[in-house]
């Protein structure tokens, strides 16, 4: 009998292995869009520019004079696996919003919601944003554009159920469609009752979100683009909020990220809120080792 050779073991272990190989379950690629590496710090330089809007001739434009804000944003990833996050974001534009700032802490622990707390510099206090009640959602959005506080927490992957619905090519990329839905108990506390996500599915990046609203209606399309690689990590330059309902969008630019920056903890804390000495020391500390 003639014998094998080491090549062709191989190539016949591989084609096995392929052909045993079980097909990635929706969680299990929305599991893997959640841990995706994105550096255990980032600061970003971004611009937030919100306004009515129309279509005309298949593209999106504003109707308006928008409304431009400049903020600096800082995240730190904590706990042992690094999936508890902290992220300040202050207002640097225009004049009379300077210093305005929004604090934000994500858990991993199951049923443990996200800690958000906004810095009102004109009044020098600092706001809890927190739940109508038990079974109301939060209300409000970050920085007065069409981004909700909801938009910006971290999810809990066991809050929701998962369904592939397609796959298909979107911005020229192969992508999953996967129906996310809340379950009964993150659903009393979500503005959504379900979402579509297209997800590329090399760099598993979510290309497009539609949100719809608790009557199932289309809300909001989050639109994620212009994505370039830095330290071998990929990063998201251009997200556009079109809320579809009131025909207002928020396009959001992140002009510049620094990653794996070293940052103090304290900086994280709600004393950079309020004592404006210390958050301006603490930024220019930053500030110097991005140069």
């Amino acid at each position: 009998m003639k014998q094998l050779s080491t090549i062709s073991i191989l190539f016949l272990l591989s084609l096995t292995m392929q052909a045993s190989a079980e097909p990635l379950t929706a969680k299990q690629i929305m599991q893997q869009v959640s841990d995706r590496d994105d550096g255990t710090t980032a600061m970003s330089t971004i611009k937030l520019l919100t306004c009515n809007y129309v279509i005309k001739n298949k593209k999106t434009r504003c109707n308006n004079k928008p409304r431009i804000k400049q903020l600096e944003s800082i995240r730190k990833d904590f706990g042992p696996a690094e999936k508890d996050h902290k992220t300040l974001s202050i207002l640097l534009k225009p004049a009379n919003e300077k210093g305005i700032a929004f604090l934000q802490y994500d858990y991993e622990q199951q049923g443990k919601e996200s800690d958000q707390w906004m810095y009102l510099s004109a009044l020098g206090k600092i706001k809890r944003i927190i739940s109508g009640s038990s079974n109301e959602p939060k209300k409000g959005s970050f920085f007065g554009t069409e981004i909700s506080y909801e938009d910006i927490e971290s999810r809990h992957i066991n809050d929701y159920t998962y369904k592939i619905m397609a796959e298909e090519v979107y911005q020229k990329r192969p992508c999953w469609v996967i129906e996310t839905t809340p379950k009964k108990q993150r659903a009393k506390k979500s503005n959504y009752s379900k979402s579509l996500n297209w997800i590329d599915k090399e760099r598993m990046i979510a290309l497009k979100i539609i949100l719809f609203d608790r009557g199932g209606n289309k809300i909001k399309r989050i639109t994620n683009y212009k994505i370039r690689k830095q330290q071998n990590i990929w990063l998201i330059s251009k997200m556009l909020v079109n809320n579809l309902q009131n025909k207002r969008m928020t396009l959001m630019s992140i002009n510049s990220t620094i990653i794996n920056l070293p940052i103090q903890d304290n900086i994280l804390t709600t004393r950079t809120l309020t004592d404006k000495s210390f958050r301006e020391t603490s930024l220019i500390k930053l500030r110097q080792k991005t140069q």
